[in-house]
């Protein structure tokens, strides 16, 4: 037997229409009323609103009130009535339809056992409808209903949920329900919230969009060890369909009310979000305690565009405090809370085919105590370009002009240009690659202190790159890959303590890497020497269907220069080789990635790095990650992640993160959520230690009714940087 619902959702569509010995008559009643539709005494409805109508039987048609029974269908403009019996009234314009009424209008079907219909003024009463907003799927039922206008209807005693069965998980019964489908609104008086059919919350007046709509959001709540409970109210301003903005206020009861408003905007060419935060008086730093964030992209026409994103905050606390409520999301160095610095840049850019250019200014605040954030560059100018020579070389060429400032220590201009010539040879069985480049940098210092106030520094840079392919084909259809790879590079060697360091550091080296001209150095502060040659051997095997089966690789570079420059731009002894890098992928099953990367010191025979993870996503909403990190005196940590359904609708997460060193818990995430289709709920808890020592403690909580609204701070975000494949999608 098919639920209520079911019932009022095959309404759509209304009863078949009769067929053997009942067609032909209904057919005839069919073309008579078309023929008194053509008639003086029903002009206005052939002109303004035709009524067509199928039924069994008509009796007094063409004397303007006719009754009409079994299997009645009258369908007039975009609407249509289903009925046993319909009684119309040319006089009143009245619809009068009894026994199994069922009205189909757009987005809204009604069940009931009677209705009254006013035709041209699209107005009517119905007794105790069943209804069901087709798009949101929301149903319910009410003791009577009007249509006060087209689209505009009025429910007496009337309940709404999104849930179904003969006790719905949430309804909301309410005196009087008002669904405006003109303005996307449900407004609702003297109603109750029934959950479980137990009644837990009494409002006076609520009201909520069927679509994107001005009025208030649904409150967030949480919980954190500095800011105390948390309490959020936002209400949402539907500007223009592509202008919103939401306006929320904070309640912290340890630091006070924070003010924040979000503007967004999106054009053709170019769109952005604006953020602002205000917290007067800060109970806690007894400072006016804000934030600004904005973000815009612009596409100027004819290659061109220009981009900005701007991020300032009023103390170096601000994100490890509210990063999870002031909409700054999690994209900074070391995740919210971690960052040792936030960056700003904005610029105008051209691209063609050959050219990519810009103008650029980046700009930093510290924020972890005790760091050094990069200089700032204002501006940064560059130019480089790619073109073909001939059938297998090309040119590239790379040029940049920086200007960087910093409160202390040198100051300057730098000129950067490097040309590069180069000629690729490539077969299927391998490549052979040589390659010219000049390093020229012209330097101009100003708080020079130890350093020329003008300084050049040239160095050529030489090499030849190769490898193989080795190929197998298994007698299954698999596939084996072995290439040895091979890369000379001369450049010579020269001391660069002269010039000042503004942007070189010692970079993450993995097995790519090590194919670099400018290996040991990011940055053109720092060219390394380089008489060397890095070597490796890769291999991949691909299963029948083309699956990656597993993926290794191993090299090393071997100097047969004894000398290197250090950061420091000195000249010092270099070993005759670096360390062995290793890395692998192994995937045993389609759901299972088994991933490893190490350097292995071949003076010390000691381990230097190693990061291992395991991950396993055998289905929707399953996942488990284990991780080890480990950077000899830098870092050794490891930690396990997972998330997992559990029972039928119920699912379980968890993050632990382990400083093996301190032997203490870094980062702890428990969480628990629940999906009951109509509804769903999840909370979490999480602890996390912060640059510097300090420790913060805060509990995410979300309600999310389907169809109605949410309640509570939503926390998918911390997922995916802490339970990596996880997911609550509610």
């Amino acid at each position: 037997m098919k639920s209520p619902f079911q019932q009022l959702r095959d309404f759509r569509h209304g009863s078949p229409l009769p067929s053997g010995r009942n067609a032909a008559p209904r057919r005839r009643i069919y073309l008579a009323l078309l023929a008194v539709l053509l008639s003086p005494g029903l002009a206005w409805a052939a002109v303004e609103q035709p009524i067509t109508l199928y039924a069994d039987k008509v009796n007094g048609l063409g004397s303007g009130h006719w009754t009409a029974t079994g299997n009645v269908e009258v369908l007039y403009g975009d609407r249509r009535v289903y009925a046993d019996t319909v009684h119309y009234n040319q006089r009143k314009d009245e619809i009068l339809a009894d026994g199994h009424v069922r009205m189909v209008s757009p987005g809204l079907v009604t069940a009931a056992p009677q209705a009254t219909i006013h035709l041209k003024a699209n107005e009517g009463v119905v007794v105790h409808p069943r209804y069901l907003l087709e798009a949101e799927q929301g149903h319910g039922h009410a003791e009577s209903g009007r249509e006060l206008s087209k689209g505009h209807y009025q429910l007496n005693e009337a309940c709404y949920t999104t849930c179904h069965g003969k006790v719905p998980a949430w309804r909301l019964w309410s005196s009087q329900l008002d669904l405006n489908q003109n303005d996307n609104y449900v407004t609702t008086r003297n109603t109750i919230l029934n959950v479980s059919g137990v009644p837990v919350f009494w409002m006076p007046y609520f009201s909520f969009p069927l679509k994107r709509h001005s009025g208030f959001l649904a409150p967030g709540v949480g919980s954190s060890t500095i800011n105390g409970f948390y309490l959020g109210i936002p209400y949402y301003f539907d500007i223009a369909r592509n202008l919103d903005d939401t306006f929320t206020l904070n309640y912290f009861t340890r630091r006070g009310v924070m003010l924040q408003n979000e503007f967004r905007y999106l054009e053709p060419n170019y769109s952005g979000r604006l953020f602002l935060d205000l917290l007067p008086s800060d109970q806690l730093t007894h400072k006016n305690v804000w934030a600004i964030s904005w973000q815009h992209n612009q596409n100027l026409g004819d290659g061109f565009s220009f981009n900005v994103d701007y991020n300032r905050v009023s103390y170096k606390n601000f994100l490890s405090d509210f990063g999870s409520t002031a909409g700054f999301g999690s994209s900074f160095i070391g995740g919210i809370g971690n960052a040792p610095y936030i960056t700003s840049t904005g610029g105008i850019y051209y691209n063609n085919a050959h050219i990519s250019a810009g103008a650029v200014l980046q700009g930093y605040q510290e924020l972890a105590p005790n760091s050094s954030a990069p200089y700032s560059q204002l501006p940064r100018l560059y130019a480089d370009g790619y073109w073909r020579v001939g059938r297998n070389g090309y040119f590239n060429w790379h040029s940049s002009f920086n200007y960087f400032s910093a409160t202390t220590g040198p100051i300057g201009q730098r000129l950067d240009l490097t040309p590069t010539l180069g000629w690729r040879f490539s077969r299927g069985w391998g490549f052979l690659e040589p390659q010219a480049r000049l390093y020229y940098s012209h330097y101009q210092i100003q708080r020079n202190a130890s350093y020329a106030r003008a300084t050049n520094r040239t160095l050529p840079a030489l090499s030849l790159k190769g490898g193989l392919n080795f190929v197998r084909y298994g007698s299954n259809g698999s596939t084996a890959l072995l290439q040895p790879i091979f890369k000379y590079t001369y450049i010579p060697l020269q001391a660069q303590n002269d010039i000042p360091n503004f942007d070189a550091s010692a970079p993450y080296l993995d097995f790519p890497s090590i194919f670099t001209d400018n290996v040991l150095y990011s940055g053109s502060d720092r060219i390394n020497a380089a008489n060397q040659i890095a070597y490796g051997l890769r291999g991949t095997w691909l299963t029948p269907s083309g699956r990656q089966l597993w993926e290794v690789a191993v090299g090393q570079i071997r100097y047969f220069n004894q000398r290197q420059i250090n950061l420091a731009g000195d000249i010092v002894p270099q070993a005759v080789q670096s360390n062995y890098f290793f890395e692998g992928q192994y995937a045993p099953l389609a759901d299972m990635n088994l991933l490893a990367s190490s350097q292995v010191n071949p003076q010390s025979d000691q381990l230097d790095r190693l990061n291992l993870r395991a991950q396993w996503l055998p289905g929707p909403q399953r996942v488990i990650n284990l991780d080890y990190r480990f950077t000899r005196d830098f870092v050794d940590q490891t930690g396990v992640s997972a998330a997992w359904p559990v029972f039928r609708n119920w699912q379980l997460l968890g993050s632990y993160q382990y400083d093996v060193t301190d032997r203490k818990p870094l980062e702890e995430l428990v969480g628990i959520g629940y999906d009951g289709g109509c509804w769903a709920a999840h909370m979490m808890v999480y602890h996390q230690i912060l640059l510097g020592g300090q420790s913060n403690n805060a509990i995410y909580f979300e309600i999310v009714l389907r169809g109605l609204t949410s309640l509570g701070n939503a926390s998918t975000g911390l997922l995916s940087q802490y339970v990596p494949g996880a997911s609550m999608e509610f």
